[in-house]
């Protein structure tokens, strides 16, 4: 982790009008992507402010701003922990997924609905991990790269949508053939897309558009600070 810290002074010569905090955060948060690093924590007038105070911090005027401190790390080294864990759990929630719809055929829904919840959760929260993933990733595997993100989430949202429908339906038959079948395939899909780039955030891939974004950067009288 790295820490850095800018002055209200600094902040009002460099934009030489009186802003909000949106349009910094948004200006930072943008140069950092060209050096491979996201923002961990705001902290503005030597107060920490939480992820979920970041939007009513976000109109705070430049006039009132004493100093502006940030907290960034290393987004690839963020990316591969998530890769990592995902990796990692696929394999036994592919495998899950199987016994589960065949308990399904053999008993219905009995007793399962809590495994069924679980399975529609993790999904929800792999296809949340993956946007984040690819936001981190910025350009890279996106179009016609080895990995088409496009197909994959609207593959993911597809097949939740229509299991969250059998389910609530009953229909217990119709649900364990998107579970075997659809959902399986999706999940492997996930699999076999991740390790793409996993591999390629250690080098070991050399197909295309794996190129970071190269965006320019600026300075606004930052100074990095101890941690």
């Amino acid at each position: 982790m790295e820490r850095f810290k800018v002055s209200g002074e600094d902040l009002r010569n460099f934009y030489q009008d009186n802003i909000e905090l949106k349009r910094v955060f948004s200006d930072i948060e943008r140069d950092l992507r060209s050096e491979n690093q996201v923002v961990c924590r705001y902290i503005v007038n030597g107060m920490e402010v939480a992820e979920s105070e970041e939007v009513r911090f976000s109109t705070v005027k430049l006039s009132d701003i004493e100093t502006l401190e940030y907290v960034t790390e290393n987004s690839r080294d963020i990316t591969s922990i998530v890769l990592k864990g995902w990796i990692e759990a696929l394999p036994e929630l592919i495998q899950q997924t199987e016994n589960l719809s065949k308990r399904m055929r053999a008993q219905g829904f009995s007793g399962l609905f809590k495994a069924i919840h679980d399975l529609v959760q993790n999904c929800e929260y792999l296809i949340d991990s993956t946007i984040t993933i690819k936001a981190m990733m910025g350009d890279q595997f996106q179009g016609s790269g080895p990995v088409d993100w496009y197909k994959a989430e609207e593959a993911s949202k597809k097949t939740v949508t229509e299991a969250l429908r059998a389910l609530e339906n009953k229909d217990f038959i119709l649900l364990a053939d998107v579970l075997e079948y659809d959902l399986n395939n999706v999940l492997q899909m996930w699999l076999d897309h991740l390790r793409v780039v996993e591999k390629s955030l250690h080098g070991e891939y050399a197909g295309p558009n794996i190129n970071a974004e190269q965006a320019g950067s600026y300075s606004m009288g930052r100074k990095r600070i101890a941690n």
